[in-house]
């Protein structure tokens, strides 16, 4: 049996309830977008949810840094089958388990596809395990982030009130939707100091996609500037647990509630199979 008719097997025996995939992603860096990612985790974990967060900003050891932890190995590890899927997977705040992305591991930047299917291969073995998989990506319209994005079930879109990100959030939508096939974007403006600020905001990234995109936007919130971020980041702690009560947390708990109790995209049955049918579709390697 080739290698493309095994994986296409595998998934036709799964037979478990599909893990929710989450990916984060900004049009540009600096939006907070890791911080929403490492505490929405923290979030589901408290409501029970069985929680993976993938460290997608490959190269660059962001979620480690605000969980605290030292993670013993990280994904290029994996990659190079020096560890398993379980090896690598460290612990984090309430139990979330953490696959870490490594610092300065130039290597990662771009995964070929060959790195593709091992990643795959070794999440499909640990899917069981979770509930809710938060992939947090990196910045931009990379190719890291248009298969990451591409392949999970929910996009999860973080902007600011600068004029900047409101470009680069839209050149995001347009490359998503048009050559990833992600139709529904859920957006947080963040940091914005009201409410009707940050929906004035998304208005108007809706209505330069409204014109050009097939693209939907959902609003789901806006987190306020809060000093108490600054300091959960230097103290190494998820700013929902150091500070529960701050405006932040408080905005976030919010957000996380609008998430995770509503279900997921009808257009997407659910579960890691789309990446791995992203792979299965675009990859020479599972072709072969």
């Amino acid at each position: 049996m080739d290698q493309a008719e095994s994986l296409r097997q595998m998934l036709a025996e799964r037979h478990s309830a599909p893990v929710r995939v989450i990916a984060t992603t900004s049009g540009k860096g600096g939006v907070g977008k890791t911080n929403i990612s490492s505490n929405l985790a923290v979030l589901a974990a408290k409501s029970g949810k069985r929680v993976l967060i993938v460290d997608a900003d490959l190269g660059l050891a962001n979620v480690e840094i605000i969980y605290g932890i030292t993670p013993k190995y990280h994904l290029g590890d994996l990659l190079d089958g020096k560890v398993t899927m379980e090896e690598v997977l460290a612990t984090g705040p309430g139990g979330i388990r953490v696959l870490p992305a490594g610092s300065g591991v130039s290597s990662l930047t771009q995964l070929d596809d060959a790195q593709k299917l091992r990643l795959m291969t070794g999440l499909d073995a640990v899917e069981d395990a979770f509930d809710v998989v938060i992939i947090d990506t990196g910045a931009g319209i990379g190719e890291n982030v248009r298969f990451f994005v591409g392949g999970a079930q929910e996009a999860l879109l973080v902007v600011t009130p600068e004029p900047t990100s409101l470009t680069d959030a839209y050149a995001s939508v347009k490359v998503l939707s048009l050559e990833a096939g992600v139709e529904h974007f859920n957006v947080i403006v963040n940091p914005c100091a009201t409410e009707a600020i940050a929906r004035d905001i998304f208005e108007k990234l809706c209505t330069v996609t409204r014109r050009f995109l097939k693209a939907k936007l959902k609003y789901i919130g806006f987190v306020p500037r809060d000093e108490n971020l600054h300091r959960a980041v230097m103290a190494q702690k998820p700013l929902v647990e150091l500070f529960p009560q701050s405006p932040a947390s408080r905005a976030l708990a919010t957000i996380g509630a609008k998430l995770f109790d509503e279900p997921a995209p009808v257009q997407n049955a659910g579960g890691l199979k789309f990446l791995w049918q992203r792979i299965l579709r675009e990859s020479p390697v599972a072709a072969g």
